[in-house]
């Protein structure tokens, strides 16, 4: 089997399988890829939590750590040690956030390219017509337990009757560039709510740039869905929007109130634990370095002479003192 074959039997051909499937219940293509999405979203859960919950996780360190590195911040070494000590006390793994976003650039060039069979048929379109999948060609990958539901002397309507301006088919461009906008948008809430409510003052180049890459990927969205399958962009809306009520219980409005003043008087579930953790980790932190100053005190400071062998000293140098 070759990695062609393979990549179609794993990704590309669930991904059309499951679209069909629900395209034969809705039929409406714009829905049937929400419902796909739900779906992936609802399979990748666990994965999306952990993210969230590192993301969270690191939310609630920074006090702590900007404590660290007030203190340590000249002795680099001494504050990578107090920095991994502090992760683990914690249970804090910094890498835990990059996995779902590696897992789910995969599944984009799946959709993009299962998008782009289900809208043009299999195979590279004939002069860029893409006249449409058609019932001859979904039998070619389609499951037993899943019906066809193109005639055979149709193709698939990739149209969504509720994106009217789109008539050409999901499978193309947004030609009034208003999904990507949409796109850009809710990209933009998802990114600002997941910044920390406080804001910790860092030099970390790290720091500063997961957070200009919060204003910049929003831009990048817009510019990628401009030029990729309206499909793909109504995917993205959809993943994000699921992201953002997965955000407003598990880690709260983060830095949307700065913008939206009003959502300061609605407090959400993961703003309540995310301040009470956020507390639990600076009394913990100071506690640690508290008990890291008195142990060095402890171990630099000289021993004491006893009572017996001080006086008997004075005596004697006295007694010589008299002769």
């Amino acid at each position: 089997m070759d990695i062609l074959t393979l990549w179609n039997a794993l990704l590309i051909h669930p991904i059309m399988n499951l679209t069909v499937l629900a395209f034969a219940f809705v039929r409406d293509f714009g829905l049937a890829i929400i419902i796909v999405t739900v779906a992936i979203r609802l399979a990748l859960y666990p994965l999306y939590v952990t993210q969230i919950r590192s993301q969270r996780a690191m939310q609630e360190v920074a006090p702590a750590m900007a404590e660290l590195k007030k203190k340590y911040g000249k002795d680099r070494q001494r504050f990578s040690q107090e920095q991994m000590k502090l992760y683990k006390e914690r249970g804090v793994n910094p890498a835990a956030g990059c996995l779902p976003l590696l897992l789910q650039m995969p599944l984009l060039i799946a959709l993009y390219n299962a998008l782009l069979q289900l809208g043009c048929g299999l195979g590279p379109p004939p002069d860029n017509s893409c006249p449409g999948l058609t019932h001859a060609m979904v039998e070619s990958f389609r499951y037993g337990f899943i019906s066809n539901p193109i005639p055979p002397d149709g193709s698939l309507d990739t149209t969504a009757n509720w994106l009217p301006w789109i008539t050409r088919g999901l499978q193309h461009p947004d030609p009034l560039f208003i999904l990507p906008v949409i796109a850009g948008l809710v990209q933009l809430i998802a990114s600002v709510m997941a910044m920390p409510a406080k804001q910790v003052q860092s030099d970390d180049p790290a720091a500063r740039m997961t957070q200009s890459m919060a204003y910049t990927f929003p831009l990048i969205t817009v510019v990628i869905g401009a030029q990729f399958p309206a499909g793909l962009t109504v995917y993205w809306i959809a993943t994000t929007v699921f992201q953002i009520v997965q955000q407003y219980f598990v880690s709260g409005w983060g830095q949307l109130p700065k913008y939206l003043p009003f959502l300061r008087g609605i407090p959400t579930p993961g703003d309540r634990e995310l301040h009470r953790r956020e507390q639990a980790a600076i009394v913990e932190a100071r506690q640690d370095m508290k008990d890291q100053d008195s142990e060095e005190s402890d171990a630099h400071e000289p021993e004491p002479a006893t009572p017996g062998r001080s006086n008997g000293g004075r005596r004697r140098g006295r007694r010589r003192g008299k002769r």
